[in-house]
């Protein structure tokens, strides 16, 4: 879980996909669903463009 905060730090755009190849690269042997229960336990989403809505009057 440590790993994967650190990596978030650096890289905030990073889902679960990306995050457990990171991981993978760093040593660590984790598949998508473990990273996945690990950043919602922290509480840790990826940071994207969000849409951006047109109220009609």
């Amino acid at each position: 879980m440590r790993a994967i905060d650190e990596e978030y730090l650096k890289h905030p755009y990073y889902g679960r996909r990306r995050m457990a190849i990171a991981m993978k690269h760093q040593g660590f042997n984790i598949g998508q669903k473990a990273v996945r229960t690990a950043m919602q336990m922290m509480g840790l989403e990826r940071v994207f463009p969000q849409a951006k809505f047109k109220f009609k009057q």
